[in-house]
């Protein structure tokens, strides 16, 4: 029994520090599509969005600045991407919330069943 508590523990470990990752990633790229929204009439703006970049060693990865890639025309073109990309960016943050509440309540759930 305690091999398999371990080997719960052990994967959701790996699974929960993905989910962590890409919460932090979102919560970066937030900050980088707000300040596109609030810039958007400033003149000669370029909208800027992050990206992740594979790492060179170890399989890491690093985060990265890059131009937006989709043509944008104008101030509204630029509100309404960065708006667009704002509510997905959301909707992914919101999602890998409920993923670790869910993954954490299992855990939590497995370890009280294990004390029986």
């Amino acid at each position: 029994m305690a091999d398999t508590n371990q080997e719960v523990t052990l994967m959701s470990d790996s699974a929960l520090s993905y989910i962590e990752a890409g919460m932090s990633f979102a919560e970066k790229r937030a900050a980088f599509l707000a300040a596109d929204i609030a810039n958007a009439r400033t003149p000669d703006f370029r909208p800027m969005d992050l990206t992740l970049e594979a790492g060179s060693s170890g399989g890491s990865a690093r985060l990265r600045a890059v131009p937006t890639q989709v043509e944008v025309r104008g101030t509204v073109g630029a509100i309404e991407y960065a708006m667009t990309a704002q509510a997905k960016n959301s909707m992914t943050y919101r999602a890998l919330a409920d993923q670790e509440r869910a993954m954490l309540h299992e855990l939590r759930t497995v370890a009280e069943e294990s004390r029986r």
